[in-house]
């Protein structure tokens, strides 16, 4: 495997990019791709072959690269990226990077497209609840901190940080306005909260349980699955803030975990507001929005060489071939 410096691809130009650019004092230019090549005996180019080199290889020599540039340059805007959910072409090549010949059964050329809609439905009832609130409202800091939690996805680490937080914000907020609801001194509560070491304090695993219990008369571990998520949650953020990867039975997480790991705070935060007293109610929008949208990606062309040919001109990553 050999990686190159970035290089710039052959899309179209952007009204973003800029006119010129310099390093240094010395000329420089805007690169949008990174070139790999990976070299062996021959490859399986053979049509219903989905990959060769294998799909983890590519990723693991793309974040190889990446890791090590965003070290290196301090460069906090790189991310690991999740091949082969990006846009990308291999080419497979002779070894003196001349074309191969065309072969029944066999390709040239793969890759693919990846593009993504980022959009809010602004309807009636949206814009009608925007204007219930008051001209002064604040949103609560749960609710800010996990729409943060959703948006750093598919980042696994910062993102269950942010949705753990969420819960805790969320639990010690409603506790203190329950505990003026409650025949409980000012006192008591003050020291059951505040002991002069947080290893004496309530865990936040108390607070959903035994605390909400004698307040509400609730306790989220009555809630089997929320509270299972919730445990999972709460370790997975133990774990990337200790040791820098969030595990759960000492497994990684997955995106996917992650996502419904988040999703699972929210859950925890609308069922906890059902036992609370109307008046420590939030305001809480929720919409079922139909969208529809059509985005045309080509034209339809006959299925000739000529316009198969752009797709041949070397790019992105490379693979070469000897046979």
């Amino acid at each position: 495997m050999t990686a190159y410096p970035p290089v710039k691809s052959d899309r179209p130009a952007s009204p973003e990019d800029v006119d010129e650019a310099h390093i240094d004092g010395v000329r420089a230019f805007e690169a949008d791709a990174l070139r790999i090549d990976f070299e062996k005996e021959s490859f399986d180019r053979r049509e219903e072959t989905r990959f060769d080199p294998p799909e983890d290889v590519i990723r693991d020599a793309i974040n190889w690269f990446l890791t090590r540039l965003r070290y290196v340059a301090q460069a906090s805007q790189v991310r690991a990226i999740d091949f082969p959910l990006v846009t990308w072409r291999m080419i497979y090549l002779n070894d003196d990077e001349t074309e191969l010949p065309k072969a029944e059964g066999l390709v040239r050329v793969r890759g693919g497209l990846r593009f993504s809609f980022n959009y809010i439905a602004l309807n009636s009832k949206v814009w009608g609840g925007m204007h219930e609130l008051p001209v002064d409202y604040e949103p609560p800091p749960w609710e800010e901190l996990l729409l943060d939690a959703q948006s750093d996805l598919p980042r696994i680490g910062p993102a269950v940080v942010l949705a753990a937080t969420a819960l805790e914000v969320f639990i010690a907020r409603k506790l203190d306005e329950l505990a003026p609801l409650k025949p409980l001194s000012g006192e008591l509560w003050e020291w059951i909260n505040d002991r002069g070491n947080y290893l004496r304090e309530p865990t936040v695993e108390e607070q959903y349980d035994i605390l909400l219990q004698f307040f509400t008369g609730h306790s989220l571990k009555s809630e089997a699955g929320l509270w299972d998520l919730f445990m999972k949650l709460k370790r997975a953020r133990n774990t990337f803030v200790h040791e820098g990867i969030a595990k759960v039975g000492g497994r990684p997480v997955s995106v996917e975990d992650a996502r419904r790991l988040v999703a699972a705070a929210s859950d925890v935060i609308s069922k906890v507001r059902e036992w609370l007293p109307e008046q420590l109610h939030w305001p809480v929008f929720r919409y079922q929005v139909e969208i529809q949208m059509r985005k045309k990606i080509a034209r339809e062309e006959p299925s000739t060489d000529k316009a198969k040919r752009p797709l041949e001109e070397p790019s992105t990553d490379k693979a070469k071939s000897s046979d």
